[in-house]
């Protein structure tokens, strides 16, 4: 059996956020998602963001990695492999994985 490397990144809420930008809005032809380049992350609605995390998850999938969301509950931590509300989930961590 082949030893496989795993590249993992783990990022912060707000990290997170600044990787979609970048990696999905600023590379993209697509001018729905290039005005965004000129709105604060602030400014940027939880249904943008939920449409970008799908975005890049199926993206990661699509590469073999995988894309999961981490936070504490009751001092626990409780693994998401995706988000089913309409809103962002702020306190979460973010950990891309792939297989390299």
């Amino acid at each position: 059996m082949k030893n496989r490397k795993r590249a993992v990144m783990s990022l912060n809420n707000d990290t997170f956020k600044h990787y979609l930008l970048l990696r999905y809005v600023n590379n993209s032809t697509d001018p729905k998602w290039k005005q965004l380049t000129f709105v604060s992350q602030d400014n940027i609605s939880a249904e943008v963001w939920l449409q970008l995390y799908n975005y890049a998850k199926a993206d990661v999938e699509s590469h073999g990695g995988h894309l999961t969301g981490y936070e504490v509950v009751n001092e626990r931590i409780v693994k998401h492999d995706g988000i089913s509300t309409d809103y962002w989930p702020a306190n979460w961590m973010w950990v891309i994985s792939k297989h390299s």
